[in-house]
């Protein structure tokens, strides 16, 4: 972490809500693409995104050491994320139909997997996609956004790997991810 990001963390957790409105601006981006890469529905990905931040701004004064300041962020987005996926749940298990008798009586239950179906088709069809989409970069962006979203590596560790400065490793993720997007909505427009 840089010394600016350090500084902006714990003013934040000391409560001035200018670090904390400058960290909320500069996580949003990030939240936003972690989620894109758990979910591939932007609607939802736009709701889940807002309750992050929400619990950023609400809960970062709770913060008692900046430098576990990332595990702690992780913590929020895949909580929300999880929390997000048991509300699906529990709404597709309302999504259920009974057969009844002559005399209008239940007799039983019957899921409707029809959806879950359709769900799980689409999600393998855009893993697909996705994961076509990063093997058809070239190998300057694929090594450095493989070794950062798939190995969790920091942007130190994958100069050092791949022998690159840190701005070119940014810099090669965010066209990486770039590329990827694009072919994610292309898919989705067809």
């Amino acid at each position: 972490m840089d010394k600016s990001k350090f500084d902006i963390i714990n003013s934040a957790i000391k409560g001035d809500e200018d670090s904390i409105n400058k960290l909320i601006k500069s996580e949003q981006t990030n939240i936003y693409s972690m989620l894109l890469y758990l979910k591939k529905d932007s609607e939802d990905i736009n709701d889940i995104a807002q309750n992050i931040l929400i619990k950023l701004y609400s809960n970062i004064t709770k913060l008692k050491n900046p430098l576990s300041y990332k595990t702690w962020l992780n913590h929020i987005i895949l909580n929300t994320y999880y929390d997000y996926l048991r509300k699906i749940k529990s709404k597709k298990e309302y999504n259920r139909f009974s057969v009844r008798n002559e005399d209008d009586k239940n007799i039983f239950d019957i899921a409707d997997t029809k959806q879950d179906l359709e769900d799980k088709i689409l999600m393998n069809e855009m893993d697909r996609v996705i994961k076509y989409s990063i093997n058809n970069l070239p190998m300057h962006y694929k090594m450095p956004l493989t070794l950062r979203e798939i190995q969790g590596l920091s942007y130190k560790d994958i100069s050092d790997i791949t022998k690159t400065s840190i701005g070119t490793v940014k810099s090669r993720i965010a066209r990486a991810r770039d590329i990827v997007q694009i072919e994610i909505e292309k898919y989705q427009k067809s």
